[in-house]
């Protein structure tokens, strides 16, 4: 099943260079896995799209419209009390989720970068939409071990003290239930940005800079026009600094053979409103940007997290983009402000993050880092598996994320 699907990617990457030439282009968007499905090594969800370029608003620089769409199956695992907000080191909320989510998205260059071929500003608007229906998980009755704790997993009727109320849970939004029992929202969110590149990205090294400054904001009133329940905004300033100190290329200089790659990004996110759904909390929560913890933990209205690499990449034998890396990495986060949907604080005013490690990965084509990862968490508790200072987490890994 694994090497289906190795060369259904593989096919597809081919297939739309060769298809979407000229103005038109392959975007991929994202990619998920639910932890129940072979051990989640089978992406469960997957975002891709179009952009097309034929349209020139400046001479020289890039003007494009992209569109993604796609959509899946997988699972939510989340950690703060339904009824106080306070955060939960055992026995969390599990359920699953299908969903389809649509991005209608509009890019403008200006300027010239020092890389060929690249704008040094991209400025960017655009629209999400999605589809939810929040379900049971698919292991609801069975025994699971979270927070070093074995238990059966609940059902969300049986979490919720109140399930079936419509202001039932101000802590999960989207998981407020209509009269009739159903969790399903469809919800809206805007986004832009300004981006700053100039890096130069060869797969097998990285040199220079690259920043990117986004805001989203999901209104109150089209959200819950639509039967979705969300208020939030986010602003976003991620910036990535790399440099690339040794590589040994063959003869021909096509293809590498070794190389040594430093790589620094600093995070830092402000998310708040009303209601923040469970969707909105993931990618910013600090458990998920700090390596050796858990996402949707620690998810706090402020996060700051810096990671370190030393990557080495290994020899390509066949062709460009298929070839083993290892990855050294060093990582402390830093979270402060309420916990998302109501008013509690971290005990100590913040929470504090720091973890070290190594990436065991194939790369292919810089699309999917598929591996194995080792972490040593220095501060903090990884709540899914107990796992306190001083101890080791291992995880399957799809992407080296930055």
């Amino acid at each position: 099943m694994k090497k289906k699907l190795l060369v259904l990617l593989l096919a597809l990457a081919l297939v739309s260079t060769a298809v979407f030439g000229g103005d038109w282009r392959y975007v991929f968007g994202d990619l998920d896995q639910h932890p129940e499905i072979l051990i989640g090594f089978v992406p469960s969800y997957t975002t891709m799209g179009v952009g097309y370029s034929g349209l020139s608003l400046i001479p020289g620089n890039r003007t494009e419209l992209q569109f993604l769409t796609g959509g899946g199956y997988s699972q939510r695992k989340v950690w703060q009390d339904p009824n106080t907000g306070s955060p939960i080191t055992t026995n969390p909320l599990i359920y699953d989720v299908w969903r389809v989510e649509w991005l209608l998205k509009f890019t403008q260059g200006f300027g010239h970068s020092w890389v060929p071929n690249k704008d040094l500003v991209t400025a960017y608007v655009g629209y999400e939409g999605r589809w939810e229906d929040n379900v049971d998980s698919m292991v609801t009755g069975k025994t699971r071990s979270n927070g070093g704790v074995s238990r059966p997993v609940a059902s969300i009727s049986d979490w919720f003290l109140n399930p079936w109320a419509a202001t039932a849970n101000a802590i999960y939004p989207d998981l407020t239930a209509s009269t009739d029992g159903r969790r399903m929202m469809l919800g809206t969110t805007f986004q832009g940005g300004v981006k700053l590149d100039m890096m130069r990205d060869l797969m097998t090294s990285q040199d220079g800079f690259l920043a990117d400054l986004n805001v989203k904001w999901a209104p109150l009133a089209l959200n819950r026009a639509l039967d979705g329940e969300a208020d939030y905004y986010s602003v976003t300033l991620n910036a990535v600094g790399a440099w690339t100190p040794y590589q040994l290329k063959s003869d021909d200089g096509s293809l590498n053979l070794f190389a040594i790659t430093l790589v620094d990004r600093f995070n830092v996110n402000w998310t708040d409103g009303r209601k923040v759904p469970v969707y909105a909390q993931g990618g910013v929560s600090l458990g998920r940007k700090v390596r050796g913890f858990t996402t949707w933990s620690y998810n706090t209205q402020f996060t700051m997290v810096n990671n370190f690499d030393v990557r080495f990449a290994g020899p390509e034998p066949f062709f460009n983009g298929l070839y083993p890396r290892i990855n050294l990495f060093f990582d402390i986060g830093y979270g402060a402000g309420a916990y998302f949907n109501s008013s509690v604080k971290p005990e100590n005013g913040y929470n504090l993050l720091c973890s070290t490690g190594v990436q065991f990965t194939v790369s292919i084509f810089d699309f999917i880092d598929l591996g194995y990862q080792l972490a040593y968490i220095i501060d903090g508790m990884n709540y899914a598996k107990g796992v306190q200072a001083h101890g080791i987490v291992g995880s399957v890994t799809f992407f080296l994320d930055f």
